[in-house]
C-alpha cells in the first residue's frame, strides 16, 4: 500500500517527439485549359507524368527528367473548367519543379478517348482543330506537410464566424 502512494506521487516521466526538417514537399497545382472546355477532357496520371517529365526535360534537360515526382490526388476536385491535383516533391527538387510548372505551356489533344496526350502539333495547319488545348500549370499552395493542403484555414475561419 505503501508502495502505491509513492508511484502516484512521483512524477510521470515525459517523452519529447521532435520533429526533423521533413524529407518530402506537397504542392497543390491546377491546369488551366485554353479555351476553357465543358465537360473536361480526360487527363491520366500517366499523361500527367509525362507532362511533368517533358517540362522537366525541356527547362533543366536530362538531369531534370530524373526528378522524382508522386501524384497523390488527382480529378480529387474539380473547380470550374480546372483540374486541381495534390503532387509530392523531394524538398531539394521543389524550386525546380516549382519554377518548371510555372514556365511550361503545352498543346493538349483531348480527342484521345482514355487520355489526352501532350503534342507539338501546329495550330493552323488546316485540320479540325477543335480538340486542342493550351494547358499551363498553376501552383496554388505549397506545404512541407500534407495536412497543410487538404483545408485552407483561410477559409474554415470564415466558415466558422
Amino acid at each position: 500500500m505503501e508502495h502505491e502512494k509513492q508511484d502516484k506521487s512521483t512524477p510521470k516521466k515525459l517523452t519529447k517527439y521532435t520533429i526533423t526538417t521533413p524529407e518530402w514537399h506537397y504542392l497543390k497545382i491546377k491546369i488551366n485549359f485554353d479555351p476553357p472546355t465543358m465537360p473536361l477532357p480526360p487527363v491520366s496520371s500517366l499523361s500527367l507524368r509525362t507532362l511533368f517529365t517533358r517540362a522537366l526535360t525541356e527547362l533543366f534537360g536530362i538531369a531534370g527528367s530524373g526528378i522524382h515526382i508522386d501524384i497523390l490526388d488527382w480529378n480529387g476536385e474539380i473547380h470550374g473548367s480546372d483540374f486541381v491535383g495534390i503532387i509530392r516533391v523531394q524538398k531539394e527538387n521543389l524550386t525546380t519543379l516549382w519554377s518548371t510548372l510555372t514556365l511550361f505551356n503545352a498543346t493538349l489533344d483531348t480527342s484521345i478517348d482514355s487520355s489526352a496526350s501532350a503534342t507539338d502539333t501546329n495550330i493552323d495547319d488546316g485540320f479540325d482543330n477543335s480538340n486542342l488545348k493550351e494547358i499551363s500549370f498553376q501552383v496554388l499552395d505549397n506545404s512541407p506537410y500534407l495536412m497543410g493542403l487538404v483545408n485552407d484555414s483561410r477559409e474554415w475561419t470564415k466558415q466558422l464566424l
